[in-house]
């Protein structure tokens, strides 16, 4: 019972410690995150022909990804910043074999500040911005045919997470998100030849949540 109590004194020792008076992220502040991000996608793809519907299917996708922000405090309790990230989607076609997919996103976040404190930082916000999605697979009928399908979308995600700085400015970061896209095809190759789409209005749908882990960095403010 008295190592409990110890342990109890302990652990509410390093709270205060922890949620001391002190802000990391002051105004004027500059912060950094480095890390990956993993998520999972619900998919909803559809193509229309002369505004008929000729093809519809769902499915689900994994991102992994870089991830890079850059933020600064306009106030002390808000940043507005970058965030840029960029890797690889992964699918499972039907009747095709994947050939190495690519994905990014640039997006402008802003970031309040419920908690922050010294050691800790915990933030919820939006990102407003762009994604851009390349599809690559390879269809088998008796030769191998390559395709290539790229497509563009505006991006909005929710992000919630923290900055632990535990040596002075560096630490880490970990966060919790949803995002969302509606890309839209622009761009169809087929064994090397481009296809027109002139008729054609083919949009992937994509809705998931994602987890991002790193390292963060801050300086500055007063």
């Amino acid at each position: 019972m008295r190592s409990m109590k110890k342990l109890l004194i302990l652990l509410f020792s390093n709270l205060i410690l922890l949620f001391s008076n002190a802000q990391s992220h002051n105004q004027g502040a500059f912060s950094f995150t480095l890390g990956y991000d993993a998520g999972i996608h619900g998919v909803t793809y559809t193509s229309e022909y002369n505004s008929t519907i000729v093809d519809q299917d769902t499915s689900g996708s994994a991102t992994r990804m870089a991830h890079l922000t850059a933020s600064y405090n306009i106030f002390k309790f808000m940043s507005i910043g970058l965030d840029l990230r960029s890797g690889s989607y992964l699918e499972d076609p039907e009747n095709a074999t994947a050939n190495g997919n690519k994905v990014s996103m640039s997006a402008l976040n802003l970031r309040f500040y419920p908690v922050n404190k010294d050691k800790f930082a915990w933030y919820i916000g939006p990102t407003f911005g762009f994604s851009r999605l390349e599809i690559n697979r390879i269809y088998t009928f008796i030769v191998s045919i390559p395709a290539q399908y790229r497509f563009k979308s505006g991006h909005f995600g929710l992000e919630t997470g923290f900055n632990w700085y535990f040596v002075k400015n560096f630490g880490m970061n970990f966060a919790l998100g949803y995002s969302s896209q509606n890309f839209n095809m622009y761009y169809y190759r087929l064994n090397g030849e481009e296809q027109d789409l002139s008729n054609y209005e083919n949009t992937l749908k994509t809705a998931g949540v994602h987890m991002n882990i790193g390292l963060s960095y801050h300086f500055g403010g007063r």
